[in-house]
């Protein structure tokens, strides 16, 4: 029988490019999320168990992102928080074969992130919603 041929996952091969910036100095653990906003499809049941889904045309998702709190990208993101003007924000994971990646054109960042100081060095999360988001 034929084994699976051993596959690599290098952290190093998922970038966030965030305003035109490759984002830098991610924490340690899960370092980045993406997600739709609302699910792609909105069920329906009526009385007698018929089933309808209706396609949710909402485009909008989020990029959640973890950096630490010395991380040279913190200065960009509060210069985009303080910012009215939108930005591409973009994940790229080069991990795999058929490269992956999620993201969009049309971005701000929803709040400015929590300011935390502890002994150590702590984690700030940075939250961008995208209005086009989509995953390639």
């Amino acid at each position: 029988m034929a084994q699976a041929p051993v596959r690599q996952y290098d952290p190093k091969d998922v970038s966030i490019n965030c305003g035109g910036m490759i984002i830098t100095g991610v924490a340690d653990g899960t370092f980045v999320s993406c997600e739709k906003v609302e699910d792609t499809y909105i069920p329906y049941t009526g009385s007698q168990g018929e089933v309808v889904r209706a396609h949710n045309a909402h485009p909008s998702g989020r990029i959640t992102f973890t950096l630490d709190h010395s991380s040279p990208s913190n200065p960009h993101m509060t210069g985009l928080a303080n910012s009215s003007d939108m930005f591409p924000c973009k994940v790229v994971d080069m991990n795999s074969d058929s490269q992956q990646s999620a993201g969009g054109s049309e971005c701000w960042v929803e709040k400015h992130a929590n300011f935390e100081r502890a002994g150590e060095v702590g984690d700030i999360e940075w939250v961008i919603y995208v209005a086009d988001y989509e995953i390639l």
